[in-house]
């Protein structure tokens, strides 16, 4: 059994349908249904996402981890954090360039003053 037919046996233990992974991966239903249908290989980018949304051990989906098998990968934001995200994002779009440029001084401040040793660890900053 290759690995599209893993990823449709796991989407069917979590009760997941290809057009509910594609809407909380952003990876095209057309995609996610090739890799089943051909029970074809998973590029590792592709497959993180997968197995960050199934919350899963990426090997069981992708033989290509470019990572060691000990370093720790960071997984994605949840639907909450992307919310916060969004709002950054947007308040931030809407500024003038001497706010955007007083924003990432402040920023820097912050990081100098305030980082989290683990986050900055995960970042490798």
């Amino acid at each position: 059994m290759g690995y599209g037919k893993n990823l449709k046996n796991l989407l069917d233990e979590k009760g997941m349908n290809v057009k509910e992974l594609a809407r909380k991966t952003g990876i095209a239903p057309t995609t996610l249904c090739s890799i089943i249908h051909r029970d074809a290989a998973i590029r590792f980018d592709t497959a993180l996402y997968i197995s960050n949304v199934l919350d899963i051990l990426i090997n069981s989906i992708c033989k290509d981890n470019p990572y060691e098998d000990m370093e720790t990968l960071l997984k994605l934001p949840s639907d909450k954090e992307l919310l916060i995200i969004d709002q950054l994002i947007a308040y931030f779009y809407v500024l003038d360039d001497a706010a955007r440029k007083d924003v990432f001084e402040y920023l820097k401040i912050m990081k100098k003053n305030h980082s989290d040793p683990k986050r900055k660890k995960d970042l490798r900053m």
